[in-house]
């Protein structure tokens, strides 16, 4: 006798999407592990704790078979979307024997919540179906799931909207961030990877695996088209592969296809959102050759019904969409009435299983097409103009350049290291110099991380009332960003050079001493300096610069009073070298104190601010303390007694208003 598979409303007490109930990501989480105990076509993965200690998970849905040999079809999934070192006599057999792998991911906005609350119906309706459809997907597919990509704002919207349910503030915003750092912002994330969340998504998606194909469901405004689709509309990023710009169109159709079979109204495709984006997950995977896909559906009030009147749909200003009617991409306008949490559970639903349908029924078409991407796009690296980009090994600051390295690692990037010293033109480069060949799949996304790329100014680029189509991160040039001398090749050069696998940090010997020298050029030296202020350790700054050990020290380089193994700790975590003086060594030097600021850092509370948010995470990582500044604290009056700086980021916060004065017009 077959084993009973739990429905998600016997688990929950309620259907998913039902009004006013929000399931919480804990008992999410134990749906998960419920069904993984009950069916074996379902594995789920703890990736590790989120930024404020949740599970986050990736759920892998596909039949026994395949989940028992997940390993053997990942590694064929490798040499398919990097076939360089696959000889072409073995491609057609690892093509028949592969699988179509597709990554989805929810709610990574955590307002956005139907995401996160339709992934436990879908994977339940995949792993206990008998129909032909969802069996060829068990087959042909491996699916992984990222059932929520912010779990702990998840949980802040649910105990937020759960704490006014049934008051005049029913379905209202959180008053803060919900990411403990970036808000809003976690999409801006993708390439940076500054938070453990984007970190174990890059892991799956950039290293592990390599999809086929990325949806990211989201939410947008209440007033438009109840859901838009792939594919993206003008402008789009150039140097993505043609097919991938074609698998947008081909999924998309598919989808749209089977919405409008299911009778859902008010599906938009092409429009609105164009290819040329900020590089978030669902931008970014299109220059790794991964159909990179978002679903935006009109949003409710939380799980509160919303009413919508026909006078107030319209289309989105912009050439793709000008008015709210009837146009090919938008055949079955929806007219109006109420919007609720299910229709939006129920869309995203239908769109997901929609692509998973698509790609079973044409597995070997897009196996196929991953290898002509990854050749394609070799092949245009060999005859791109430039050539290669070298990061050479001598830098402002070393270890910042060893973090960019690091990062290009993450993103799945072939980064070469220099044997010998190597000639390019008439210029010669030092053994240890990096190198990012661009003859390698992953070219897209290295001509935008690593070289620079200028957004167009043209038809595509503006809207119908003049005003620039741009989000607010138009390049993506992060080695710039890091200060990080990038010098690209436009000529073919040869040399002895090894993959880099991981990055040696930098170390120096600490010789013995009670005095040491630390140069401010490295951005880690101020994490070491703020640790040994932590432990009480006298520190200075030289006023001009000091030769030391035939280096030039800039003025403002740290001089540590304490001993060699007071200092090895931090050293070895950080790699800043160290080295070590004599009290001689500064005769005729002027040097300041250095002492803790006490830090204020102005957070305004309704709606959050992200950049205050980055600013915290800034803070944290290097080792500084700060207090947190609200409103009440600055109109409570004295704050230059508690602290010696605020920093107060930009976010339109324009002025402080008391908002118990009913004189001060501002509260209005």
């Amino acid at each position: 006798m077959a084993k009973r598979i739990t429905k998600p409303a016997d688990f929950f007490g309620h259907e998913l999407g039902a009004e006013r109930k929000i399931a919480k990501w804990d008992k999410i989480v134990d749906y998960f592990y419920t069904l993984e105990k009950e069916t074996d076509t379902i594995k789920v993965i703890d990736m590790g704790p989120s930024t404020e200690g949740q599970p986050f998970l990736a759920v892998y849905l596909s039949s026994k078979d395949n989940l028992d040999k997940l390993e053997h079809y990942r590694s064929i999934n490798q040499k398919i979307t990097d076939p360089r070192r696959v000889p072409e006599s073995e491609v057609d057999q690892l093509i028949k024997e592969g699988k179509a792998v597709i990554l989805q991911s929810m709610s990574l906005h955590a307002s956005e919540i139907g995401g996160t609350q339709m992934a436990p119906q879908l994977a339940y309706e995949l792993v206990s179906s008998n129909k032909e459809d969802d069996l060829r997907i068990l087959d042909n597919v491996i699916f992984i799931m990222v059932p929520c990509f912010n779990p702990d704002g998840q949980l802040m919207v649910a105990n937020w909207y759960d704490e006014w349910l049934g008051t005049e503030y029913e379905g209202c915003s959180l008053p803060w961030l919900y990411h403990k750092y970036a808000g809003h912002d976690n999409n801006r994330d993708a390439f940076a990877l500054n938070l453990v969340e984007s970190q174990y998504m890059a892991k799956i998606v950039f290293r592990d695996w390599n999809p086929h194909a990325y949806q990211d469901h989201h939410h947008m405004g209440s007033y438009g088209a109840r859901l838009y689709i792939a594919p993206y509309s003008e402008p789009i990023r150039p140097d993505a592969d043609p097919l991938v710009w074609r698998e947008l169109s081909w999924y998309g159709a598919h989808m749209a296809y089977k919405l409008e079979e299911y009778g859902i109204q008010g599906v938009l495709n092409g429009a609105q959102f164009p290819g040329w984006g900020h590089f978030g997950f669902h931008w970014i995977t299109n220059h790794h050759n991964i159909a990179g896909m978002l679903t935006e559906s009109a949003s409710a009030n939380l799980a509160t019904p919303k009413y919508i009147d026909s006078t107030q749909l319209t289309g989105s200003n912009d050439k793709s969409f000008p008015a709210y009617q009837e146009q090919s991409n938008f055949p079955n306008p929806w007219p109006g009435g109420w919007w609720t949490l299910a229709d939006i559970v129920e869309q995203q639903k239908v769109t997901s299983w929609a692509l998973l349908d698509a790609a079973a029924k044409n597995r070997e078409t897009v196996l196929k097409n991953a290898y002509n991407k990854a050749v394609r796009q070799t092949q245009r690296g060999l005859e791109d103009k430039e050539y290669a980009y070298i990061i050479p090994k001598d830098q402002h600051d070393e270890l910042t350049a060893l973090k960019f390295i690091d990062l290009l690692l993450d993103q799945g990037i072939e980064v070469q290291q220099a044997k010998a010293d190597f000639q390019v033109g008439y210029q010669v480069f030092p053994k240890d110099s990096f190198v990012v060949h661009l003859a390698q799949p992953k070219r897209g996304v290295i001509k935008h991380l690593v070289g620079q790329v200028n957004f167009e100014d043209n038809f595509h680029t503006e809207r119908l009332d003049g005003s620039l189509m741009a989000y607010d991160s138009l390049a993506d040039t992060v080695g710039e960003y890091m200060g990080v001398n990038i010098i690209p090749a436009n000529t073919a050069f040869s040399g002895a050079f090894e993959i880099v696998d991981q990055v040696e940090p930098m170390q120096a010997p600490l010789g013995e001493s009670s005095l040491y020298l630390i140069s401010c050029r490295y951005n880690d030296s101020f994490t070491a300096v703020n640790e040994m202020l932590g432990k009480g350790k006298k520190v200075q700054r030289i006023k001009s610069s000091l030769l030391c050990a035939d280096k030039q020290y800039p003025a403002g380089s740290f001089v540590v009073w304490a001993r060699k193994a007071e200092l090895e700790d931090i050293c070895q975590k950080t790699g800043v070298p160290v080295v070590p003086l004599k009290e001689d060594d500064l005769k005729g030097f002027e040097l300041t104190e250095a002492k803790k600021l006490k830090i204020g850092l102005f957070q305004r509370y309704w709606g959050g601010n992200a950049d205050e948010g980055w600013t915290r995470l800034l803070l944290e990582k290097f080792g500084f303390e700060y207090k947190t500044i609200m409103d009440k604290d600055i109109l409570a009056g004295n704050l230059c007694d508690r602290i010696d700086v605020l920093i107060v980021p930009s976010d339109r916060y324009d002025f402080i208003v008391d908002p118990t004065d009913p004189k001060d017009e501002r509260t209005k």
